[in-house]
């Protein structure tokens, strides 16, 4: 018989697609005495009820949801890996509200690596993983202008009860040079940084 978290943590497996180990203690057994052992034990549950499956080539072994949609393999891994982090990173300060992984925003137009509503605001986050052209950055920010501009982003703002556009927010190790006159844009290289920006302006 699944128990609470044991369906949290399958839930959570489906969001993100996949995620190691560590992050799976941070989440859900970071209160716990000795929660290295404690997260082995269940997700060795899991995995002998075939609820999940594991990728144990990779230190701290990576776990997946049973079906997946994601091979053990992927080159995709990394790039969920880091959403995870910057979940677990806001976490630390305000659980989201909404928080969607990879959800395609009307059609043709965009696929964030992330929507969500932290403290009370909207936000598209961009991970970058790997370093775009400024070029490349830009054509990205344009296409958050136009759906700005469509009807798709008037009926999401109503489902979402959101009035003011969102913030696209790119978590980079280094800053672009993009610029929109149309959205409000933030540059960070995690959380950390952003909190820290929006203590400084208080």
């Amino acid at each position: 018989m699944l128990r609470l978290r044991d369906r949290k943590i399958i839930e959570t497996l489906q969001l993100f697609r996949c995620m190691s180990r560590d992050q799976i203690t941070a989440l859900y057994f970071n209160h716990v005495k000795n929660s290295s052992t404690a997260t082995n034990y269940v997700l060795k549950r899991l995995r002998r009820d075939q609820y999940i499956d594991v990728n144990t080539e990779r230190k701290p072994y990576v776990y997946f949801p049973n079906p997946s949609t994601l091979k053990k393999d992927s080159q995709k891994i990394n790039h969920y890996l880091k959403i995870i982090d910057f979940y677990i990173g806001l976490c630390q300060y305000e659980v989201p509200t909404v928080f969607e992984v990879e959800q395609r925003c009307g059609y043709a137009f965009l696929q964030p690596d992330i929507f969500m509503v932290w403290k009370g605001m909207a936000f598209f986050v961009e991970i970058q993983n790997s370093r775009y052209t400024k070029m490349q950055m830009q054509e990205k920010v344009d296409r958050y202008t136009k759906y700005k501009q469509s009807e798709n982003w008037i009926q999401q703002s109503i489902s979402y009860h959101i009035k003011q556009f969102p913030y696209v927010w790119i978590v980079s190790r280094l800053p672009y040079e993009i610029m929109s006159p149309d959205i409000q844009i933030i540059q960070t290289e995690n959380v950390e940084e952003f909190m820290q920006f929006q203590l400084e302006c208080s």
